[in-house]
């Protein structure tokens, strides 16, 4: 396995925007070349079919799954080796179906300087088209590295799940289905997510405005460190908070931050009426279980009450209304940077709306987004109420 590093070391999606992406001639080009736009407002040309592709973060790898289907993995050539670690289940459930993935080219990270440009473009299976994270982006432009890779010809699509989702999501997919020759794919995408959306957004029309405007607090890895309590404001699953018609607590102490700390006293004084961990069971360098509740694919349910159980215990979540009144719950954290965050979307309006959505099912969702565009059966538990689990 060649690890390329240097030596010294995602509110509402916009309708006229998704109708210009559904409209756009660029959508429905089946010949190359083709012009893109993505996320970052970057335009390129793609004169071919790209062949060989890499990804930033292994945890983007569902993108792939959705554009190609079953040829995911053979088009892939590196990727960053982050989802073996953060995501395990999500790799042993890939893994399980493409096997290459154990052993692809790793690459460092970009945001932290490891990246080694000058190897990436020596490699055999040299790259056609790079897709990048979203958070790469300000770095990479400073450092000249996108016209650099493109000059060695290796064209740059960015994409972001993470940053702005419900703005993003939709474009990531099409543009990228559109530079690989598989608009259709990407459209297909594009109707199902548009129709969740709407079905989600005319369900909210219908709450009572007594029941909106709840107080909600999410908690970023929740288990992974002992201290309280890293949260997101604007951005990531913070951004499913306002889309939803509730309150994000950490807004105000976050003072336009994206993600940041908020103490124990604060969450307190903040009151929260719905807590929600942000989490999954991650494991070492060898595999071995470190921290958080194992959610995810094939799960292990003894785990996932034990884990449950120690983090309802902590001190600072028991004077809140969210946890005298049983309102603590759980979400796959990897959901945040995935295509699929959709499902965890579902999961928010269930647990702020019990009422009004209670025929919405996310785990059916995740498993037909999977069967209906990815061509893969799935099942797991990714979200759940962290009372009802530890009965």
């Amino acid at each position: 396995m060649q690890i390329i590093m240097k030596n010294s070391i995602v509110k509402r999606l916009l309708l006229t925007g998704l109708a210009c992406l559904l409209s756009s001639p660029v959508a429905f080009a089946d010949t190359f070349p083709v012009t893109v736009t993505d996320v970052a407002g970057r335009t390129i040309t793609i004169d071919h079919e790209p062949k060989n592709i890499a990804i930033s973060t292994g945890r983007v790898f569902p993108l792939l799954d959705i554009v190609y289907q079953q040829e995911a993995a053979a088009h892939l050539v590196a990727w960053r080796d982050d989802m073996r670690t953060s995501a395990p289940s999500m790799y042993a459930s890939y893994v399980k179906d493409y096997p290459k993935l154990k052993d692809l080219t790793q690459l460092g990270k970009i945001k932290s300087g490891e990246f080694d440009a000058e190897r990436f473009i020596q490699m055999k299976d040299k790259p056609d088209l790079f897709i990048v994270d979203i958070v790469n982006v300000k770095l990479a432009e400073e450092e000249g590295l996108f016209d650099k890779l493109e000059r060695a010809g290796i064209q740059v699509l960015v994409v972001d799940f993470r940053e702005n989702p419900l703005k993003n999501t939709v474009q990531s997919v099409t543009s990228v289905a559109t530079a690989v020759g598989r608009h259709e794919q990407g459209q297909k995408f594009a109707a199902y997510y548009q129709k969740h959306l709407d079905n989600l957004l005319a369900g909210l029309a219908k709450v009572p405005a007594s029941e909106l405007n709840k107080k909600v607090f999410i908690e970023r890895s929740a288990g992974k460190r002992e201290s309280c309590c890293e949260t997101f404001a604007a951005g990531n699953m913070g951004d499913y908070v306002p889309f939803l018609k509730a309150v994000n607590i950490a807004d105000k102490p976050l003072k336009g931050a994206f993600s940041g700390n908020m103490s124990a006293e604060s969450l307190i004084i903040a009151q929260p009426d719905i807590y929600i961990m942000q989490t999954t069971g991650w494991v070492d360098k060898n595999g071995d279980p470190k921290a958080g509740i194992p959610l995810g694919y094939n799960p292990n349910e003894d785990a996932i009450i034990s884990a449950t159980n120690k983090l309802l215990q902590r001190t600072w979540m028991r004077p809140t209304p969210a946890y005298q009144n049983k309102q603590v719950y759980s979400i796959y954290m990897p959901f945040y940077n995935s295509p699929y965050n959709l499902v965890a979307l579902e999961y928010f309006a269930k647990w702020f709306y019990p009422e009004q959505f209670k025929n919405l099912d996310p785990e059916q969702t995740f498993e037909e987004m999977n069967q209906t565009l990815a061509n893969r059966t799935v099942t797991g538990i990714f979200g759940q109420d962290n009372f009802k689990v530890i009965q």
